[in-house]
């Protein structure tokens, strides 16, 4: 039922990414006013391959985004495969997975996915006014109380509502003051990809294009350890296979968190017991191309997301290791979680403040844990999502060993959570001696 009420906000998205994007869709299809504001042109988009499982599909489809748009290849498989001999140790099904859920599991090329949802976003068709976007904008300081930012240009903007979805290396983040507790990760990346034509061409391995997340190592065997590890997916309709190579952090000498826009040679991903790869696997990434480095860093939850007229989310809120493939995923969540509590049907646009403190209590528990599951299985791939059905052996005693399951991740219905915490939360926050950082977690 629609709020008599309610009335529209001025949403100023600071990140034009993937998770900014997607807010951009979740607030316009609200009925909001959103302009982004990117500190860099898309055109450096990186390239690499992102999943997309039921549980952030549902939202693509519920905010009429034309998958289709974004060339995405439909999983059918995880598949395990030994360092050495890229023999195949265990392989989980998704041959069912559209039928279970009613979406295929989908893997994007990320410069695809983020043209599709910047296409949402912006485009004159849909529900709601399209947002504006306006680049080169680099954020500097914010008054996050009256929601005001100033950008490095000297630009000034207002909002009713502020977005931080500025990424790892969040300015916004640290202007509502949150210092991130972090550390080193144990393992460093370095992503590339390789063209269909180039396997063609080359005679390389034919079932690198197969539906399917395929895995090298993630186990110590004798001498090399389980930070040695492949993630290989096909994406952009199968044109391009994108690989995730890690290996320990020791091996690489870069330093700075987060994706590195200048390429490398290959000589620095064929380090170590890369000599020892399958053949196979290591014929494709001699042959790769867009070869860019990516230091990981292990983050300790932050103690708050919001302040004033100001949240953030995604990788500014929640950052975590990529070995549950559930980043992307986890951006979208918080952009669905804003679109409905700012929606028609509840009264949060009318107290903006209420409104980021009940997202905040709705999405960090969930986000914490798929980050808390994603720093496991840097040390056990067997803590991979699926992969844990498997060990288990099966997804009941997964999830009672406290392990990430397919079935956790899509079953859980947001907007039922939502309707159900809602008017309390209300409630809770209206009382004066009831503080937003003293509520407690859903």
């Amino acid at each position: 039922m629609s709020n008599p009420n309610w009335k529209q906000l001025n949403v100023a998205v600071v990140g034009g990414g993937l998770g900014g994007m997607a807010a951009a869709v979740a607030l316009r299809r609200a009925g909001h006013k959103v302009s982004i504001y990117e500190r860099r042109d898309f055109k450096v988009e990186v390239g690499a391959s992102i999943s997309c499982a039921y549980n952030g599909g549902q939202w693509l489809r519920e905010w009429g985004v034309d998958v289709k748009r974004g060339k995405p290849v439909n999983l059918m498989k995880l598949t395990m495969r030994d360092w050495e001999t890229g023999k195949i140790l265990n392989q989980y099904d998704l041959d069912h997975y559209e039928q279970d859920w009613g979406l295929p599991y989908y893997m994007f090329h990320r410069v695809d996915m983020h043209e599709m949802l910047l296409e949402c976003a912006t485009s004159p068709d849909g529900e709601g006014e399209p947002a504006t976007v306006v680049v080169d904008h680099i954020a500097k300081t914010l008054d996050y109380e009256n929601g005001v930012v100033t950008f490095e240009n000297g630009e000034v903007i207002k909002a009713d509502v502020i977005i931080g979805s500025d990424g790892i290396r969040s300015v916004l983040r640290k202007e509502i003051g949150v210092i991130p507790q972090m550390r080193s990760a144990p393992q460093t990346c370095y992503r590339c990809n390789v063209k269909k034509s180039d396997i063609e061409k080359f005679g390389l391995m034919a079932d690198a294009v197969d539906p399917a997340i395929q895995f090298w190592g993630g186990f110590t065997k004798g001498d090399i350890n389980r930070y040695y590890k492949i993630v290989m997916s096909p994406c952009s309709d199968g044109e391009i296979v994108s690989f995730y190579c890690f290996m320990p952090t020791e091996m690489t000498n870069h330093t700075q968190e987060g994706f590195v826009f200048e390429e490398v040679p290959v000589s620095d991903i064929m380090a170590g017991m890369y000599n020892r790869l399958d053949p196979l696997a290591k014929g494709l990434i001699e042959h790769s191309i867009d070869r860019m480095p990516w230091r990981l860093y292990v983050h300790q939850p932050y103690p708050y997301w919001h302040k004033g007229k100001t949240v953030i989310l995604g990788d500014a809120a929640h950052p975590m290791m990529p070995h549950q493939s559930q980043g992307a995923c986890m951006a979208i969540e918080d952009a669905a979680a804003l679109g409905i509590i700012f929606g028609k049907e509840y009264d949060f646009a009318n107290n903006v403040e209420a409104g980021l403190a009940f997202y905040e209590h709705i999405r960090k528990p969930r986000a914490t844990r798929v980050q808390a599951a994603s720093a496991r299985a840097t040390e056990n791939l067997n803590e991979r999502i699926g992969f844990t059905s498997l060990s288990a052996p099966d997804a009941a005693l997964a999830a009672k060993e406290g392990k990430l399951t397919v079935n956790e991740m899509n079953e859980y219905k947001m907007h039922d959570h939502i309707a159900k915490e809602a008017k309390h939360f209300s409630n809770l926050f209206s009382s004066p001696q009831t503080s937003p950082k003293a509520l407690p977690s859903a």
